[in-house]
């Protein structure tokens, strides 16, 4: 069962969810300000916070945006708490950080398919890809939003490794694998070796990866990854298949065809001119991006979105 701590300064309906989620199982606490809830939640470390938006003192905004600050606490499930349910007031909590916000008056019900949902949010985090043994794209999200959320100047470099499909076609399963280790291992090994700092890497799943950056650090990661990776990754092929610049391998309709020696599409979305509020648009410019980072003669390919707007 998950520890859960309800902020409100309704003291008579905090009190009535906390009798009902100690009947449910879960350890549930409660407080009744804000100033002091921030205190309260570094004490106890919840799994799951109940943050109201209007309190006396700190208002449940700058709670969650204290929170998504903290290492300890970063990780919580906040559901906000907004007794108007206006779009704007929600939209703005989901901007500070929070996962997820229930307008009240509620059912005990609905507060609880919000903490079952909130619960796997939190077990998805901890999952990660069997081979890379990465982040998956969901707690990569949560990340990014918690950084947005903060305002820290930052960059995500999505990686696509174009290629790899047909490569995978000319190998064997055994040698498929083995293969997206190493290039996992070259990524988050190059992180390591030049120190860069403050970062996340995500498999997405097959060929594509993303890693979030500090701003000032991805115009040398992106070059240092692009020149590394067209090195290093010559080892997965034959001298033969080298010397030629390409592999014979089947297509999906069964043709066989000549596919080019791997290489990486590298798209870059930063917030140095403009401001992105969710990891969603985000990622939706990075889909732009990586799309015009295409490969020629397989040498990995940059291209960075130095847009000042959403056009």
């Amino acid at each position: 069962m998950s520890k859960i701590l309800i902020v409100d300064d309704d003291v008579d309906l905090a009190e009535l969810v906390r009798t009902k989620l100690t009947k449910e199982k879960h350890q549930a606490f409660a407080i009744h300000t804000g100033d002091g809830a921030f205190e309260y939640a570094k004490q106890i470390k919840p799994d799951i916070i109940l943050l109201d938006i209007m309190l006396p003192g700190q208002t449940g905004y700058q709670i969650c945006r204290r929170i998504r600050k903290d290492p300890e606490l970063y990780r919580s499930a906040v559901l906000m708490l907004t007794a108007l349910g206006e779009e704007p007031e929600i939209v703005h909590g989901m901007e500070q950080g929070a996962d997820d916000y229930l307008v009240k008056p509620f059912k005990f019900e609905r507060l609880m398919d919000k903490i079952t949902s909130l619960n796997a949010l939190l077990g998805s985090l901890a999952q990660v890809n069997r081979v890379t043994n990465m982040m998956g794209t969901e707690a990569f999200k949560r990340e990014l939003n918690h950084q947005l959320a903060r305002d820290s100047a930052i960059a995500c470099v999505y990686l696509d490794v174009v290629g790899f499909e047909a490569y995978c076609r000319s190998r064997s399963a055994e040698i498929q694998e083995q293969s997206l280790k190493t290039i996992a291992g070259l990524i988050s090994g190059l992180i390591r070796s030049q120190a860069f700092y403050e970062t996340a890497i995500a498999h997405m799943g097959r060929q594509h990866f993303v890693v979030m950056l500090k701003m000032e650090d991805h115009e040398r990661f992106c070059t240092l990854l692009a020149q590394t990776f067209d090195e290093e990754v010559k080892q997965l092929y034959t001298a033969e298949e080298l010397e030629k610049g390409y592999i014979t391998a089947l297509a999906r309709d069964g043709r066989e065809v000549q596919a080019p020696i791997m290489a990486l599409a590298i798209g870059v979305a930063h917030n140095k001119f403009r401001s992105f509020k969710s990891a969603k648009k985000m990622f939706e410019v990075l889909a732009q991006v990586r799309q015009k980072a295409q490969p020629v003669n397989s040498v990995s390919t940059i291209f960075v979105d130095r847009r000042h707007t959403n056009r």
